[in-house]
């Protein structure tokens, strides 16, 4: 026959069981949140490289179509050098020319460094991609691995819900409105077991009456905690 005692410590072992299963209920919903969270990321990060890419070759070709307009005038001022009819003419476009000169050599450089960049920026663009892919494949096995617990893991819950029910329903009245209100407040810690005359919950070490109660199967509060108590079995100590 059960007694309160032992249906107390069947409830404990319910109770903890029925919150490791809603624990996992919502661990798969999170996970597959964090996932998403972190394939946005990676996709922004990818999106952001991208236009980096995109700005550089810009930059490159603007500076490219300037140096060869750069190189069509100084063919035209190297006509007019040559064509030249004083020597103050004469110095004058030699000076445009030296400073086009000078400018283009400028815009070499800049070309030069814009193409390192970009081949830099197209490179990191690749990493960020391949780990955007990852990112989007670990989401879709998130969503699959949760889709397909979900039902498993709900028939367990419902099991144990049903399973404390029926448990529930061999506690005193008295005792069912205590043990209700501690549940609602500690769950699973709203019972503790008693192992060598102390609660595991908060450690204190009990009165020998109390010791000596529980062990004639009456439910008995922690003065200290307030949890309910039970004996642990000899296998528990």
């Amino acid at each position: 026959m059960t007694t309160a005692a032992s249906g107390l410590r069947e409830l404990h072992q319910l109770h903890v069981e029925h919150t490791g299963v809603l624990e996992q209920l919502e661990a798969g919903p999170r996970r597959v949140r964090a996932r998403e969270a972190l394939r946005v990321k990676k996709q922004g990060e990818a999106d952001a490289e991208r236009q980096v890419v995109t700005d550089l070759r810009k930059a490159s070709d603007e500076r490219t179509l300037q140096l060869k307009t750069n190189e069509t005038r100084l063919i035209d001022l190297r006509s007019k050098l040559n064509a030249a009819s004083s020597n103050k003419e004469f110095d004058i476009i030699k000076g445009q020319i030296d400073a086009d000169l000078a400018a283009n050599a400028v815009l070499e450089d800049e070309i030069l460094e814009l193409f390192e960049r970009v081949d830099t920026a197209q490179t990191r663009m690749s990493e960020i991609e391949t780990e955007t892919e990852s990112a989007q494949i670990q989401h879709q096995q998130s969503v699959a691995e949760v889709e397909a617990a979900e039902p498993g893991l709900n028939q367990d819950r419902e099991k144990l819900e049903q399973a404390i029910s029926e448990a529930e329903s061999i506690l005193s009245q008295d005792i069912a409105e205590r043990y209700q209100r501690l549940v609602r407040a500690h769950g699973p810690g709203a019972m503790a077991k008693v192992i060598e005359g102390s609660c595991t919950s908060c450690s204190i070490r009990l009165s020998q009456q109390l010791v000596v109660e529980l062990s004639l199967g009456q439910i008995i509060s922690c003065n200290n905690c307030g949890r309910l108590l039970y004996l642990a079995e000899e296998s528990d100590e």
